[in-house]
């Protein structure tokens, strides 16, 4: 059994065929993978590099502990999703700005209460009121959706959506339609200040090593296959240490924006 973030995950999957046909895959049993939404593509070939293993996928934060979980059987049928509420843990409450309940398939806050749930902040009374509510449910920042058989799909962190032209667009749909293009090794989408809109959509991109592509390729791969406001008005190449990451690999799309607008107000 063994527990990993979708960043070790993707760090497995790049290594090359012949020297993972050399290694004993079949003694993993159990795989579970959390901390951050595990893309389509980084699932599938987790299923299919460690086929004899029972994959997991749980979703949950330091403050809740864990909220939901995906169970092997249930991968190919909900593979975008987070699953269900585990044992224990009180129905999810998805909210909206005004603390009403959103309608199936809409996107709302996500809001939990388990056995676990944390009193508070040390020392940050302001933060602990915006996080916790009357009956004990909390708010750490993500927004998720609800399907009709009650399985949950995360959409985005709340304070990375962007809002263009007086749209929502969530910077990980966009992340998962790059990710799928066989040139991107990683994304990250931001929002970039525009004048006109707002805001516009703005994407990090890492290639893989042995794939030549090009900004005009994704900007086509896009286009193809999102909505007009939803596509990239801007793409920058990154090498890999580039990409700003905290200490469970999470990317850090806060000062990945800082970075992009101290690199274009430089000119580089």
């Amino acid at each position: 059994y063994t527990s990993i973030v979708p960043t070790h995950a993707a760090m497995m999957l790049e290594l090359p065929e012949r020297d993972f046909a050399t290694l004993d895959t079949q003694a993993l049993r159990t795989l579970l993978i959390s901390s951050a939404p595990a893309r389509r593509e980084t699932k599938l070939g987790l299923l299919e590099r460690f086929e004899n293993s029972r994959l997991f996928e749980a979703y949950g934060s330091t403050e809740a502990g864990l909220v939901t979980l995906l169970h092997p059987e249930e991968q190919f049928e909900h593979l975008g999703s987070i699953g269900r509420e585990i044992i224990g843990s009180a129905p999810i409450r998805l909210l909206d700005d005004a603390g009403k309940p959103v309608a199936e398939g809409e996107v709302g806050e996500l809001w939990s209460r388990t056995p676990t749930t944390f009193r508070g902040y040390l020392n940050q009374p302001q933060a602990t009121q915006a996080a916790i509510c009357r009956d004990g449910y909390c708010f750490v920042g993500d927004l998720a959706q609800r399907d009709a058989q009650g399985y949950y799909t995360l959409v985005d962190r709340k304070h990375n959506m962007i809002i263009t032209g007086g749209e929502n667009v969530y910077p990980s749909e966009v992340e998962g339609v790059l990710a799928s293009h066989p040139g991107v090794k990683d994304v990250a989408v931001v929002g970039r200040p525009d004048d006109k809109w707002g805001e516009c959509v703005q994407a990090a991109v890492v290639r893989r090593a042995d794939v030549d592509v090009s900004e005009a390729d994704l900007v086509a791969w896009a286009k193809a296959r999102l909505a007009g406001y939803k596509r990239p008005r801007e793409i920058v190449f990154l090498q890999a240490d580039e990409m700003p990451r905290n200490a469970t690999g999470k990317i850090l799309h806060r000062t990945l924006k800082e970075k992009l607008a101290a690199r274009t107000a430089s000119g580089n």
